[in-house]
């Protein structure tokens, strides 16, 4: 646009909120960009009509059907969301631990006879002394008819008649002699170890679990599938001890990694840290084979 083209008013207006154009708000000003100056506002400012609103039928108009994604064909399935899995954590077996009478100080011998006969049987005993006396006679009954048995797994009867009849406990040698006898599966836990009792059937939902708490044993009676789930977590994460009267061999016997991976399955520290000089960062040195072997022995035999 030139100068020498006829321009009447050009109008600049100041939009500061939606109402600009409303009668209400009138104090517009008119410049002239030309002459540079101010022009006097209109006597008449026109007012804009509202728009009408849409006419409503009375049956609603159909909805457009979307539009196939170009990424799913039309024979493809939605996508199934699944629950994840809850993850299994050892915690989660503390409500099935079922503790013997407090009352009878030999807990192992009563989780035998829960074992063998079941904990509905067990809570009807009227006397305790008497019954637990009938059962240590029963049971040496049951060993000796299995001499071949406990010499195939190098278990001296005699050591365990005299555990039953002149001790006031039964141990875990013992409980292992039963355990073969009556063809049990046991798995028995302690501070991050265990040792397996098998009848050779294996480990699985049928096996029992025992683990001592604060110096007393107690068994699980949870559903198969839990109990299956812990003897996962225990064969993947504790140590397994070779035998219960010498838990671990000679240090000739182990290399290095395998006292790390014994160490680790335990908890133990692999390495010390050594703290640095004026508040500086510790360095981290490995521990040595020895080291290693006096920690796993500390622990073992606690």
């Amino acid at each position: 646009m030139t100068r020498n083209d006829t321009i009447n008013h050009v109008i600049i207006p100041c939009l500061y909120n939606s109402f600009s154009f409303t009668p209400e708000n009138n104090a517009i000003v008119y410049y002239d960009c030309y002459r540079r100056r101010v022009l006097e506002p209109p006597t008449h400012i026109p007012v804009l009509e509202p728009l009408p609103e849409p006419r409503r039928d009375s049956s609603p108009s159909p909805s457009p059907s979307p539009s196939p994604s170009p990424l799913l064909s039309p024979s493809s399935e939605p996508e199934v969301s699944f629950v994840p899995e809850t993850v299994f954590h050892p915690d989660m077996m503390s409500r099935y631990a079922y503790a013997p009478n407090k009352e009878i100080p030999d807990s192992l011998l009563c989780l035998s006879y829960i074992m063998i006969n079941g904990s509905e049987k067990y809570e009807t005993i009227e006397n305790h002394y008497i019954e637990s006396n009938r059962f240590k006679f029963e049971l040496i009954e049951t060993l000796r008819t299995c001499k071949p048995i406990l010499k195939a797994n190098k278990i001296r009867i005699s050591e365990v008649e005299e555990t039953l009849v002149h001790k006031p406990f039964m141990n875990l040698e013992t409980l292992r002699a039963v355990a073969v006898c009556k063809g049990l599966s046991v798995c028995i836990v302690q501070d991050r170890k265990y040792f397996r009792c098998d009848n050779g059937a294996g480990a699985g939902a049928g096996s029992f679990i025992l683990e001592k708490i604060k110096g007393k044993y107690v068994l699980y009676l949870a559903p198969g599938d839990l109990r299956e789930k812990y003897l996962n977590f225990i064969y993947q994460n504790y140590w397994q001890m070779e035998s219960i009267s010498a838990p671990i061999r000679p240090i000739s016997a182990y290399k290095l990694p395998d006292l790390v991976d014994i160490s680790t399955r335990l908890g133990l520290p692999i390495a010390y840290i050594i703290p640095g000089k004026f508040g500086s960062m510790g360095t981290e040195k490995r521990k040595t084979k020895p080291e290693l072997y006096e920690a796993i022995k500390l622990k073992v035999y606690l």
